[in-house]
């Protein structure tokens, strides 16, 4: 898939990704720095939205270290 056809979500997160390679940050920062965008985004959702989006989450997080079944996840 071309990355001007794909999905504007996909395409936010290889547009994050690359910034976040460019910054050099190890990667515990880069995952620390994530939790609080996730948090803060999660915050300003209405309460419906934000447990929908903690069990989806929760799902991802905890399912095995597979990248194809990540992938295919979000």
């Amino acid at each position: 898939m071309a990355y001007d056809d794909a999905p504007e979500h996909v395409q936010l997160a290889v547009n994050m990704i690359q910034q976040m390679e460019r910054l050099d940050f190890p990667d515990e920062t880069i995952l620390e720095a994530c939790l609080l965008v996730i948090q803060d985004t999660l915050n300003n959702m209405n309460r419906e939205e934000r447990v929908t989006w903690r069990i989806r989450l929760s799902g991802i997080l905890s399912a095995p270290a597979d990248k194809k079944n990540q992938q295919a996840t979000l």
